[in-house]
């Protein structure tokens, strides 16, 4: 195999993680949805309540999808170590509200798990302090300031998003009945934007070919200026 073939390689290896993400990520909810129909299951206040509801139909679904994503953001690699360190908390986040179930659903025996709520929320604000504190970190390869400033813009907005939806519905939970849907779409709202994050970042690591030029050598990852070119790593 020649080395232009391993690189390319090694370059989908990363574009099909992201890629993976954001199907899994959109998936997830209208297979809760769809697949809790077909089974005489209807619309949740929660995509968690499909973990128990009707003796677990759709179970497996949650949890496996959930696993898979978890374990995508735990195998990422950013381009710093505290990118890493957080997606590696966001991954175990999202699989520990896999694992730990939430006891909302109908016949649930025992209170409602407050260690699911800690994780899930805490899933998105791992998110949010990568968009916020990470994702910017390959924005000055781009080409323009004014290109520079739309992607900044959208990382902040994603950021404030992320944070909004599990606050939506924690709000939603004490001031509507705990049984409405009006949770399942907010949450969904928040795996979107989970999802649009990749999708963004894919994008602009498509314009500015930081996965390539790293792999090179090209680029750097300095402190206080994210990841610039190598001429450059030297100039203050």
């Amino acid at each position: 195999m020649t080395s232009d073939k391993l690189q390319e390689n090694i370059l989908s290896t990363y574009f099909t993680l992201r890629l993976g993400i954001v199907i899994l990520s959109v998936a997830l909810p209208p297979i809760l949805y769809f697949g809790g129909r077909l089974g005489g299951v209807g619309l949740l206040h929660s995509m968690s309540a499909y973990y128990g509801e009707q003796n677990g139909l759709m179970r497996n679904w949650f949890v496996g999808i959930l696993w898979a994503v978890g374990s995508f953001l735990y195998l990422y690699k950013g381009f710093s170590t505290t990118e890493n360190v957080v997606l590696n908390f966001a991954g175990v986040f999202a699989v520990s509200v896999a694992m730990i179930p939430c006891n909302c659903w109908d016949g649930a025996v025992g209170d409602s798990n407050k260690v699911h709520a800690f994780c899930a929320v805490s899933f998105f604000l791992c998110m949010a302090f990568v968009c916020l504190f990470c994702a910017g970190d390959t924005i000055s390869l781009l080409p323009d300031q004014k290109t520079k400033d739309a992607f900044k813009r959208r990382y902040r907005i994603i950021a404030v998003l992320l944070v909004g939806s599990p606050a939506a519905a924690v709000l939603v939970s004490y001031a509507l009945d705990q049984h409405t849907s009006y949770r399942f779409f907010i949450e969904a709202f928040g795996v979107y934007m989970f999802a649009l994050y990749w999708v963004v970042k894919s994008r602009e690591l498509s314009i500015t070919s930081a996965e390539t030029l790293a792999l090179h050598g090209k680029v750097a990852n300095q402190k206080g200026r994210g990841v610039v070119r190598v001429e450059d790593a030297g100039q203050m």
